[in-house]
């Protein structure tokens, strides 16, 4: 690797590597509102043909496409990479401009950010990766590994998809020896966050509708006539009332039960990393380190707030949860109309979990319940399914990412499974290979007015140092699978 060369190049085309960021940043693609995925798929899939990849493929999914892309550089080591390129729904409150200008900015202690909707979660990042990958092409003539790319536009929905791609690909994707997402997780301390699982993660929406029920109106009717008809939103309370505790805690879906209080049991090496955590926040309310709004939002944790219990718990605690709940009239300024019976409800459930129950397992479970309870006509629609998924901290891929963070003089967060899950473990689980989370320098913010630095604070990298790292990550990952692969 010509490491001097590969760096200059990138220095040298910042300004072109900006606008890469800028196209895919303008190109809105928020998938819960059927904005402009598809067009968004056709840009994904030209920064492939770019980049030189041999094959390229727009994919149609259940309700976006994604895109399969092939990297062939007759190296011996293949991996998967993983993309996500819809983004969430833009709340106009917090843009005081343009959530799609893609401008350059100053914000906080950042003389120079991109903003824009998914400029940080998580087109930035993923475009800052690819700008590398072409900087090393661009001196190189082509990649240390070979990649296949499988993106998604449905990440945001739960990627309902997302293992139907795998599957259609399962022949090629045998080939990888891993799943390579590594992306940017520096704080505003500097410090990079690795994340070595996810639990699975199991996302449903339960629906009563008068025409399955057969009791309320087929089409929405006006509440003059609610004596006359039956109410499907008071059908779905009575449903989501038999699957939990009377107090609305626990979980009574029989197969369920006696997971709801169970832990993964703790090897020596990831109680070592949950201590670490753990010392690391020391001194610190748990009710303001991990996601909850800080203490003025929770006056108190399932389970305790003493010692590691929150953060264990976290981690590896069940979730069963009622994410939203929807049906006729929303409130002042949502175009719905008050005074109706309507003719359908719907709640989003969502489960997370780290046990070996499969996700077919725990669906085929809520609908049996729910049959059980005299509720056949309520529909189960699939948005998520995945199971969980952890890589050893003593795998020599990990420890690759660690050593050249060390050798970045950068510090680490290692996270031994995190409390999201997605579709990050499905090529993993699906192949045996582990996966690549995080690891890699530079950052912004996700919330409110979203924005990618581009030039650091001396704490959190700009652009090109996020480049030129994921180009020591890269042959650093290479060098080891090599080596792996020669003694196997």
């Amino acid at each position: 690797m010509n490491r001097d060369a590969i760096f200059q190049h990138i220095d040298e085309n910042q300004k072109e590597h900006v606008e890469n960021i800028q196209r895919w940043v303008r190109q809105k693609s928020v998938s819960w509102d059927n904005l402009g995925v598809r067009e968004c798929a056709e840009v994904v899939a030209q920064s492939y043909q770019n980049l030189g990849c041999q094959e390229v493929e727009i994919i149609e999914g259940r309700y976006h496409p994604g895109v399969w892309a092939f990297y062939d550089a007759g190296a011996p080591v293949t991996v998967h990479n993983y993309c996500m390129f819809d983004t969430r729904t833009v709340r106009p409150q917090e843009w005081p401009g343009d959530p799609w200008s893609g401008e350059l900015d100053a914000r906080g202690p950042y003389p120079k950010v991109l903003i824009g909707r998914g400029a940080m979660g998580a087109k930035g990042p993923y475009v800052a990766f690819l700008n590398a990958l072409e900087s090393i092409i661009a001196v190189e003539g082509t990649l240390p590994v070979n990649i296949m790319f499988l993106a998604e536009g449905e990440e945001i929905m739960g990627s309902p998809s997302y293992p139907d791609f795998v599957a259609r690909y399962r022949d090629r994707l045998e080939t990888v020896a891993a799943s390579y997402c590594l992306s940017s997780s520096q704080g505003a301390n500097g410090r990079v966050g690795i994340g070595l699982g996810l639990k699975g993660m199991v996302v449903l929406e339960l629906t009563v509708s008068g025409s399955r029920w057969g009791q309320g109106p087929k089409a929405t009717i006006h509440s003059s006539a609610a004596s006359l008809v039956d109410s499907p939103p008071f059908r779905l309370a009575q449903a989501l009332a038999t699957l939990t505790d009377a107090d609305g805690r626990g979980c009574k879906v029989k197969g369920l039960e006696e997971v709801m209080s169970y832990r993964k049991p703790l090897g020596p090496e990831e109680r070592e990393l949950l201590e670490t955590l753990a010392q690391t926040f020391s001194g610190k309310d748990w009710r303001d380190v991990l996601p909850l709004g800080g203490a003025a939002n929770i006056d108190e944790l399932n389970g305790g707030s003493e010692g590691m219990d929150p953060l264990v718990n976290f981690l590896y605690g069940p979730t069963f949860n009622i994410a939203g709940l929807r049906s006729g009239f929303l409130g002042p300024q949502t175009s719905t109309i008050p005074y109706i019976v309507p003719h359908e409800a719907t709640a989003s459930l969502d489960i997370r979990m780290v046990v070996e129950l499969t996700p077919e397992e725990i669906i085929a479970n809520v609908r049996r319940h729910l049959d059980a309870h005299g509720f056949e006509d309520v529909d189960i629609e699939i948005f998520s399914a995945t199971s969980h998924h952890q890589t050893p901290v003593d795998h020599p891929y990990v420890q690759g990412v660690r050593q050249t963070l060390s050798e970045w003089q950068v510090e680490t967060t290692i996270w031994p499974i995190e409390a999201g899950g997605g579709p990050w473990t499905v090529v993993p689980n699906a192949f045996g290979v582990p996966c690549l989370r995080g690891g890699v320098v530079g950052g912004g913010s996700r919330a409110g007015e979203e924005y990618i630095v581009i030039e650091g604070d001396g704490k959190v990298a700009g652009l090109a140092e996020v480049e030129k790292c994921h180009v020591d990550l890269l042959y650093a990952f290479a060098r080891r699978a090599e080596a792996l692969a020669e003694t196997s």
